[in-house]
């Protein structure tokens, strides 16, 4: 795995993580909008993946 992948994977799961714990257990707001940022995030961290695995 490429340093710049391992970094965007690192960085993306910190991202999404924090947002989740905010949103689930600190009372933070949760919107569609939100969610969906959330879930790009994961998206692109799946993608990443699956370049490198080739």
């Amino acid at each position: 795995m490429t340093t710049g992948t391992a970094y965007a994977i690192w960085a993306g799961v910190g991202t999404a993580l924090i947002a989740a714990i905010g949103m689930v257990f600190l009372g933070e707001s949760t919107s569609a909008l939100k969610v969906l940022g959330v879930l790009l995030v994961i998206a692109g961290v799946v993608v990443l993946n699956l370049d490198g695995a080739h």
